[in-house]
């Protein structure tokens, strides 16, 4: 199993859609707590959240590694290319190591009074 995903949104342990797809998935293992440099979240839509890249910025989640074939169901679920693009990213991980993961960035300019804060680890 081979790929590293960093997940910001409903894909996070106990939401929803970690449940669906991660959750007692033999093709899915959690590696750490991570921070993404120069990532803002906003939220999107009133059910989900999308991650920008932006200076300055940083967001919080969590790095997973999946098999080829979850990425691929993660592609469909985040619509990738056109809601989503996926992108590697370098994460520093909560044990201090910096990884790199994919990511799934918001393909839209997103409103900037949806914007999350979250204070510096």
């Amino acid at each position: 199993m081979g790929e590293l995903v960093f997940v910001y949104g409903t894909l996070m342990r106990g939401k929803g859609n970690y449940r669906r797809f991660f959750q007692g998935n033999p093709e899915v293992k959690f590696v750490d707590e991570g921070v993404a440099e120069g990532l803002a979240l906003y939220n999107v839509t009133k059910h989900y959240p999308g991650a920008v890249s932006e200076k300055g910025a940083f967001t919080r989640g969590e790095v997973f590694r999946v098999s080829r074939k979850v990425l691929r169901r993660l592609d469909l679920l985040e619509d990738e290319g056109d809601l989503y693009i996926r992108r590697k990213i370098q994460v520093r991980l909560k044990s201090g190591t910096t990884v790199e993961a994919w990511v799934y960035l918001w393909n839209r300019t997103p409103d900037p009074t949806t914007r999350v804060s979250e204070q510096r680890p």
